[in-house]
């Protein structure tokens, strides 16, 4: 057997994580301790754990694999405790011109290192080819051709800049990661260990499970709710696909589609409040603004995402003339809620709590201390000590691939802030869309595109937030809505092929093609990539504004996404001529523009398409069968 597979190791791996999951509930009771110290204890005892439960390569055998991980991790954890002990020397001494040990220079080149391969192991190559690109691009800069030639970096400087200073492995995303996200992973860690993820599967199977294509419609609904907790794409795919994809597959839908749906669904949860994913906090550090704001400015935007995928699958469950889960099937919504009506309780904590100016890291705390309160109430749901061990030691896991990003992201952020490239990045966008705002906006999303492929929201965002959200700013966007804008740019690359990790995660639960689940998924979400347009334009619809333009705004983009659905599926009471969906498509285009021209003539084309259509189906339904 293998070292790290014995039980007194697994039984170490799990004190670690335990300790750690230990040491961010204190700083959340009794305040966060030191910016520096509270990153350096989150990030490297995380990547230690990385070392430890993922092996450097699949295809070694795990005894030559564990000849490398366990160094890695014994050094990781020895960088952690120097860093640790040599706090108070290193955050006192004056940046790039203080005094640096060997130990400094030989343990912060090791940290960058083992940053990039740790970031390897949890998000595939793309982040850390990247990240290292940049990093050899501060060292040799002086060698690359005008406009990117720079001053050449200084190893020395380059190493106390990222790993010294908290401008980049420890800067703000890691910050983030070690105070907000962190607990709310461990939130989510204990709401799915007490039964709070199968509450959220069965009230969406009560409440739509009859309907329709109901077992599809259960996917939407259980991962918007699923969603709220989790807050990252592949893991709500694997939270509620594992339940639901099969359920779809057994009532008909293929699983190509099955996958789909899951995969869209999954991935709206990242923009549904009140607990967005990894990148919204951030978003709202960058900005200086409340994580609240943030998160109100997602409401509508999230609401129309969820309305297009529900009406996708409804129009896929007529065509194919699928019904509803058999009512012997579905659980009773009043069985339902006394079992898990426990479950609203912490969430309306947390919600109650950020509404009323606590920091997310406070409410986060205080919600998982109600929530492990209303658990101890049933016998079904109440944890005990080997319950709490397991919830605490899931937490730290379910923070490993985060905190690796952000990690990596930390060094990409800091060769942009040690070179100034992000201004370089500006002027070229500027220089290749002509100044010109709807060019400059497409090539910032398709940047945006490019750089989510292959990793995880929050580093993508962080990298276009860097580059693109500037340009937006000096263009005169709103701040929020030129974030909000780069931040649906990541989140596209979770469903867009060719490079679509929740669409992945979907097909292989289904058994479906990777490539064709991420197409439909792309299709029944195509509101993420026309709604950051409007951000942009016109931020109404992310609640900026007075009430009367909000409220138009949102009921006509609201029959905007109906329109939009009409022309995508081809299906209104039977399929759709070429014409009529022609007719819905530029309605939709109009309406969902918050303008009051272009919504009374989307609104009076919509109306007159849909009328005829409805008149057609009633002259079929009425029309004479003729005897043969």
């Amino acid at each position: 057997m293998a070292l790290l597979d014995t039980r007194v190791a697994r039984w170490l791996i799990g004190a670690l994580a335990v300790a750690l999951s230990g040491f961010h509930l204190w700083a959340g009771a009794f305040g966060a301790f030191e910016s520096m110290l509270q990153r350096t204890v989150h990030l490297m005892t995380l990547l230690a754990l990385c070392f430890l439960t993922v092996p450097c390569s699949r295809r070694l055998p795990r005894r030559l694999a564990e000849a490398i991980d366990l160094p890695l991790a014994l050094l990781t954890l020895a960088i952690d405790l120097y860093l640790i002990v040599e706090h108070d020397r290193i955050v006192r001494r004056e940046w790039y011109y203080g005094p640096m040990t060997t130990l400094d220079i030989v343990f912060g080149a090791l940290t960058i290192l083992l940053v990039l391969e740790a970031a390897r192991r949890m998000t595939g190559r793309a982040l850390p080819i990247i990240a290292g690109a940049f990093v050899v691009y501060a060292l040799f800069g002086d060698h690359f051709p005008a406009p990117l030639t720079i001053r050449r970096t200084h190893p020395l400087t380059l190493i106390d800049h990222m790993v010294l200073t908290p401008q980049a492995v420890f800067g703000t995303p890691t910050g983030v990661s070690a105070t907000f996200v962190y607990l709310f992973i461990l939130f989510g860690a204990f709401l799915e260990k007490t039964g709070g993820g199968r509450f959220f599967i069965d009230l969406a199977m009560a409440l739509v499970g009859r309907f329709t294509g109901g077992a599809a419609k259960v996917a939407v609904v259980s991962s918007s709710l699923f969603g709220t907790i989790s807050g990252h794409s592949v893991a709500n795919v694997y939270g509620t696909g594992t339940f639901t994809i099969p359920l779809m597959k057994r009532f008909g839908y293929s699983p190509n589609f099955a996958g789909g749906v899951e995969a869209a669904a999954s991935t709206g949860g990242q923009i549904m409040p009140p607990i967005m994913g990894a990148a919204a906090f951030i978003m709202a550090e960058f900005l200086g603004v409340p994580y609240v704001q943030v998160a109100i400015a997602a409401v509508v935007p999230a609401l129309l995402y969820y309305l297009s995928v529900y009406l996708g699958v409804h129009h896929e469950a007529v065509k194919r003339g699928l019904r509803g889960v058999p009512a012997e099937e579905i659980p009773g919504i009043g069985a339902v809620l006394r079992r898990g009506v426990q479950f609203a309780l912490p969430l309306l904590t947390l919600v109650v709590l950020l509404f009323q100016g606590y920091t997310p890291f406070r409410a986060a705390f205080l919600a998982t201390v109600v929530l492990v309160a209303v658990a101890m109430l049933r016998r079904e749901t109440r944890l005990g000590p080997r319950g709490l061990w397991e919830a605490l030691a899931a937490g730290a896991r379910g923070s490993v691939m985060i905190a690796a990003a952000v990690g990596c992201a930390g060094l990409i952020v800091g060769v942009l802030d040690l070179t100034g490239l992000g201004i370089n990045f500006i002027s070229a966008i500027l220089l290749l869309s002509g100044g010109y705002y709807l060019p400059t906006l497409i090539l910032i999303l398709i940047a945006s595109l490019i750089l989510g492929m292959g990793m995880p929201t929050a580093p993508a965002y962080i990298i276009a937030a860097l580059i693109g959200g500037p340009t937006l700013i000096q263009m005169g966007a709103v701040p929020l809505a030129a974030h909000m804008f780069v931040f649906y740019g990541a989140l596209l690359s979770s469903i867009t092929p060719p490079v679509a990790l929740a669409a992945y995660a979907g097909a292989a639960i289904a058994g479906g093609d990777p490539m064709r689940t991420g197409l439909i998924a792309a299709r029944l979400g195509f509101v993420k990539l026309l709604v950051p347009f409007l951000f942009v334009y016109n931020p109404v619809l992310l609640l900026i504004g007075g009430w009367p333009g909000v409220v138009q705004a949102v009921v006509t983009a609201t029959i905007g996404v109906f329109s939009f659905s009409y022309a995508f599926d081809g299906w209104l009471w039977g399929p759709l001529p070429a014409r009529t969906r022609a007719l819905f498509l530029a309605a939709g285009l109009t309406l969902i523009v918050p303008e009051l021209y272009t919504d009374l003539g989307g609104a009076a084309l919509f109306a007159l398409t849909f009328a005829t259509r409805l008149r057609h189906r009633r002259a079929v339904a009425t029309a004479p069968v003729l005897a043969e």
